[in-house]
């Protein structure tokens, strides 16, 4: 993403992985940059890494490639079944003084009011061939939207389980999005088990996005708060 639109995560942009299609027999999908699935420049491969797991579990070589004004996703799918595709950002520290957000820890500016670590990820579960029957499970990074099942029915909830270090997270907004419709459909908080069910009211695709402030994860000098995005989108038929 460019430099003049990347410190706007602060604020709530985020990143997430949409459908593209086949191209030589491998799937691809598109790395997003924007709120609410309405983009907003162009995304700095330089700083994504992509990460594939197979339908058994292991890791699988997935590619990335800028195309104009976008960057592609491309892995082989060998097998039928789920494969589970993330890119991750890794972390971003912001510190925001008198002159706005620069990036960099806390120490290296002046008058500093606030310094965050941020951690971005964008996941997409791609079914191949008869992909059989679905489970959900938490494959990759310290926060995770696990869902229920492998798409979404319209009219029906969808369930999602939100998991920070591989343990139900209670009581946190998990935000859903329409593509088609353009905008936030709802925010659900985390249930006791760390469940969120969302109304699914339009076909298309959606982005699941669940957020975690964790200030025990903190560096003097550095940065006061790390904090952890995770998006998921699913189609809903």
């Amino acid at each position: 993403m460019s430099e003049e639109t990347l410190w706007m995560m602060v604020l709530g942009h985020e990143i997430w992985l949409e459908k593209r299609g086949k191209e030589n027999g491998s799937e691809e999908l598109s790395v997003m940059y924007g709120h609410n699935m309405r983009p907003d420049g162009a995304v700095n491969l330089s700083r994504l890494q992509p990460v594939l797991f197979n339908p058994d579990g292991s890791k699988g070589l997935p590619t990335l490639k800028a195309i104009q004004d976008k960057v592609i996703m491309q892995f082989a799918a060998a097998a039928d079944g789920y494969y589970t595709a993330y890119v991750d950002m890794g972390v971003a520290i912001w510190s925001r003084n008198n002159e706005g957000y620069k990036e960099g820890p806390k120490f290296k500016f002046k008058d500093v009011t606030y310094a965050g670590a941020f951690h971005q990820m964008a996941k997409f579960i791609v079914p191949v061939g008869n992909a059989g029957e679905f489970s959900g499970k938490p494959f990759h990074g310290i926060l995770e939207i696990v869902p229920g099942g492998a798409s979404c029915q319209v009219g029906s909830d969808a369930a999602f389980t939100v998991m920070y270090e591989d343990k139900p997270l209670v009581g946190v907004d998990v935000k859903a999005v329409s593509k088609k419709e353009g905008k936030e459909m709802a925010i659900v908080k985390t249930d006791r088990s760390g469940v969120a069910r969302i109304p699914i009211t339009a076909e298309g695709e959606w982005m699941f996005l669940a957020r975690h402030v964790d200030s025990s994860k903190k560096v003097s000098e550095e940065f006061d708060e790390s904090v952890f995005i995770n998006t998921l989108v699913m189609e809903a038929r």
